[in-house]
């Protein structure tokens, strides 16, 4: 492994923050899901997707890599459209919420998440296209469910673009 590698990537968390980055540090691991597209319209598809998550940065941060259609996936039916993203995710203790980064080629989004109830919330701070967050829901150790959806009237409604189903590989 490399220098930069063995700088970056931490076998856990700095003790004195484990509880407070529970709330991501819960999906440290590899897990497969399945994504759906458009689901319950005639337009639903369904893809199998790969989300990796691992401690970063002395143990005081998580990075994910977001890969959508899976690697399995793209070596039988390469996607020109896949998505192979990364999230980095910094707890900030002086609000109590998490500052989050999203990257991929062509793009980067910029995020708040806090809990709310038993959800986990990821609101984008550009709201120019309307709001749009990222729900975690359903956790499990195991298990979980996530939608991107987009409000256009100040959250009395919203439309999810994309969901999907994971579990813990």
């Amino acid at each position: 492994m490399s220098e930069f590698m063995r700088a970056v990537l931490a076998e856990a968390p700095r003790e004195e923050l484990r509880e407070k980055l529970h709330l991501f540090g819960q999906f440290v691991g590899d897990w497969d899901f399945e994504g759906i597209f458009g689901r319950g319209t005639p337009d639903e598809w369904r893809v199998p997707g790969e989300w990796l998550f691992s401690w970063i940065l002395g143990g005081t941060a998580i990075q994910d890599v977001f890969i959508c259609p899976s690697r399995a996936e793209q070596a039988r039916n390469p996607h020109p459209d896949a998505e192979y993203g990364t999230t980095v995710r910094f707890y900030n203790p002086s609000a109590d919420t998490w500052d989050i980064c999203y990257g991929l080629h062509g793009g980067m989004r910029i995020f708040e998440a806090r809990q709310v109830g038993e959800q986990i919330i990821v609101r984008n701070k550009d709201e120019s296209d309307g709001q749009n967050e990222w729900v975690f829901s359903d956790v499990t150790p195991a298990s979980f469910h996530w939608q991107n959806r987009t409000s256009y009237d100040g959250g009395a409604t919203w439309q999810v673009a994309f969901e999907l189903f994971a579990r813990r590989k």
